[in-house]
């Protein structure tokens, strides 16, 4: 039987278009085997650039110094404070209130924050400066409180047996325990003290 050429011209065509649908090279939308998928996935992630516009991982802005929290400001943990900070057990103040006598004082760490012990038999007077900076506990409050012409204050607290017996204090008076921290020029002067919390 003879075809004739239009027809077979028809049936070549729809041969190819069949051809080209089961070819697994073809570009034409056919599904990809699983492998295949899972090996495109990957060379796309590698592919992929550095500057991605993916969300980092967030970073906690706070730092520890031992196993306590610290800030940019915070104090040092207990021991490493006190080991460079000069602390005093306020005895007497002269009337001129240029000089303090003093109990040295050695710092105790615990749990629970610091508290001192007086270093019996050292007493130390130090001179103090005219214009020294003091900052002071001065009510119920134990908030420290920058006072002008404070060294009256830390006269009257020192020498005034307040922990046994409040009343001996002028009214209006509050005095904490008579621990301060001092800073020192370099001729031993007393240029700044700090009334210091203890537990």
């Amino acid at each position: 039987m003879r075809i004739r050429p239009a027809v077979a011209a028809a049936l070549l065509a729809v041969t190819a278009l069949g051809l080209t649908a089961c070819d697994p090279d073809s570009s034409g939308g056919a599904a990809q085997s699983p492998a295949a998928s899972a090996a495109a996935s990957s060379a796309s992630s590698a592919a992929a650039p550095a500057n991605s516009k993916a969300p980092a991982p967030k970073q906690s802005s706070t730092s520890t110094v031992g196993d306590a929290p610290a800030t940019d400001g915070a104090k040092p943990d207990c021991k490493t404070y006190y080991a460079s900070h000069k602390v005093v057990h306020a005895k007497t103040v002269d009337k001129a209130l240029t000089k303090m006598t003093v109990l040295p004082v050695k710092a105790n760490c615990n749990d629970n924050g610091v508290f001192f012990n007086d270093v019996e038999g050292s007493t130390v007077s130090y001179p103090v400066a005219a214009d020294v900076k003091t900052t002071l506990f001065m009510d119920q409050g134990v908030q420290l409180k920058a006072v002008s012409g404070g060294m009256t204050h830390v006269k009257t607290c020192a020498e005034t047996p307040h922990l046994t017996d409040t009343d001996k204090l002028p009214a209006g008076y509050f005095c904490y325990q008579d621990y301060y921290e001092i800073t020192l020029d370099s001729h031993g002067t007393i240029t700044a003290l700090t009334e210091t919390y203890s537990s």
